[in-house]
């Protein structure tokens, strides 16, 4: 007996790092559809973490949503970077209806105390 998968959305998984910003397109079952980063779009070096290259990246991967006939999509975000709110503004504005968002960042806990540093 088969089961039916719901066609109509996807996950859509974005990680900030320190030097690139990765995009992971999912589905509800976890297997990767589409993928996508900024060095894949030929930007190279501190230009990739702009906010300009995340919206030429969010038009790429809306574009594709669309084109693969999906409506909702659920946004996962992870990292730390102020660009999360231009990504986020960005696929507002597109024709993809978010259906939830959430922020999968770690916290740190500052760790253990550190030894005190010998005066000499």
């Amino acid at each position: 007996m088969k089961t039916i998968i719901n066609k109509k959305s996807v996950i859509l998984t974005i990680l900030f790092t320190s030097s690139n910003i990765l995009y992971t397109l999912t589905s509800l079952t976890g297997e990767v559809i589409l993928w996508t980063s900024a060095g894949s779009k030929k930007v190279k070096g501190t230009k990739k973490v702009t906010s300009t290259t995340i919206l030429v990246i969010t038009k790429f991967i809306t574009k594709r949503i669309t084109e693969l006939g999906y409506k909702y999509i659920h946004v996962k975000l992870k990292g730390f970077k102020k660009n999360k709110k231009n990504a986020l503004k960005c696929l507002k504005t597109k024709q993809v209806n978010i259906l939830s968002i959430c922020d999968n960042s770690s916290l740190a806990h500052n760790g253990c105390k550190q030894p005190k540093l010998k005066r000499i």
